[in-house]
């Protein structure tokens, strides 16, 4: 974008009406591309650092105090910490595909970036999983269905929990961008003035069916610490097309917020709101409470966080500091269970007071992102960029033009 746009054809927030402003829709139907959201970006790591806490405070993976007050008290305050964390991806992944969609650009150019950035990652973090003992190489049908990520489509948390963990996601992920060039083509064809209605009846479609497994799905064996059958927390969770609703709906808030459409709240009141539903599904029957209940919220911290940068306000999320590790946040993410992993082996499942396990907490987190900070200068972003050197696309199936 050149800077004669980026200086003086950008006003994008109206302060009256809280929306975008006509030069952003002048923009719009130019061939300059929207602007790079550094929040949205800066954002990345805090998300995926609820997903960390979350991680530390179970029995499985480290939980490390001895105190059962103290321990117990941890569980509650995080104990959500890792849905919305994922939440919060699923539905940013769809508002940053349609807000940095390409008007030329191709479905084979688009699946080859995708692939470029999230497997090789998953890759080398598997083999580490192999090397820590996460996984055995004997286990070939578990991993085996990890390495193409089609795990997550198997009812057996033997499978869909295999080796890297947090993987799974990545599984849903996959399907996200499979499906992003039909969803995007039929967005296109669904009239402007629709889109609150859309993201609406996306939310109420996605509540249904988290309805409809709750009392339509028989329950079998609980899911370990978690008070949830292991087959509703598959089909409601873990299931790829049970999660394409939270998708879908970071799109249609995409879209609210280029046509000048979003509520745009401020970012306290954004981040209140989240905070209060986060508080608020403790005490909602579990299942409703991983996934169905955030998106709205979200949705609004998104367009709030957005719409900082759409003014130029600067504020802690897109920082230098908090960009850098908003870049990092998916090496983060792959590599932070395998770092808590270590610890509960290297501790042997030895529990600590509120001072060495708030310490063993810390070390494991500045020790995750260090290594994350590694990969991603090293690893990510060299091989990435041989990857889409190499493999350019011929051009398959055209994307619609971007919104």
């Amino acid at each position: 974008m050149n800077a004669e746009i980026n200086k003086e054809a950008i006003t994008y927030i109206n302060p009256e009406k809280g929306k975008l402003s006509g030069e952003c829709a002048m923009l719009k139907e130019s061939s300059a591309r929207l602007p790079r959201l550094s929040s949205l970006t800066g954002s990345r790591f805090w998300a995926a650092l609820l997903v960390f806490l979350f991680h530390s405070s179970l029995p499985s993976d480290l939980a490390p105090f001895s105190d059962p007050t103290i321990q117990h008290g941890f569980t509650v305050i995080v104990g959500k910490a890792g849905w919305l964390g994922v939440s919060y991806f699923f539905i940013l992944s769809g508002f940053i595909m349609v807000w940095s969609a390409k008007k030329d650009d191709t479905a084979g150019d688009f699946y080859l970036r995708r692939f470029a950035k999230i497997y090789p990652t998953h890759c080398l973090t598997l083999i580490i999983a192999f090397i820590f003992g996460a996984v055995s190489l004997y286990q070939y049908k578990l991993w085996f269905s990890n390495l193409f990520l089609l795990n997550t489509w198997i009812d057996d948390v033997h499978y869909f929990f295999v080796g890297n963990r947090p993987s799974w996601s990545l599984c849903i992920e996959a399907m996200f961008y499979l499906s992003f060039p039909f969803l995007f083509r039929v967005m296109k064809a669904i009239p402007e003035k629709f889109d609150i209605q859309g993201l609406i009846i996306v939310t109420l479609a996605s509540l249904l069916v988290q309805t409809g497994i709750y009392y339509g799905v028989e329950s079998n064996h609980l899911m370990g610490a978690f008070p949830i059958s292991q087959r509703h927390f598959w089909v409601s969770y873990i299931f790829p097309p049970s999660r394409i609703f939270e998708f879908v709906a970071g799109m249609f808030a995409a879209r609210l917020l280029i046509n000048g459409r979003a509520l745009i709240l401020p970012k306290t009141a954004s981040m209140t709101l989240l905070l209060i539903t986060y508080i608020g599904s403790m005490f909602l029957p579990y299942q409703f409470s991983m996934s169905v209940v955030f998106i709205i919220p979200v949705c609004l911290l998104i367009i709030s966080m957005a719409g900082d940068d759409l003014k130029n306000r600067n504020t802690l999320l897109n920082s230098k500091l908090s960009v850098w590790l908003g870049e990092i946040s998916y090496s983060f993410y792959m590599v932070h269970f395998l770092v808590l992993f270590y610890f509960l082996n290297l501790t042997a499942g030895k529990k600590f007071d509120l001072f060495q396990g708030v310490s063993l907490i810390a070390v494991a987190l500045i020790l995750s992102v260090s290594i994350a900070g590694f990969l991603y200068r090293y690893f990510e972003v060299p091989v990435m960029k041989w990857i889409l050197e190499k493999c350019k696309t011929k051009k398959l199936i055209i994307l619609p033009e971007t919104v």
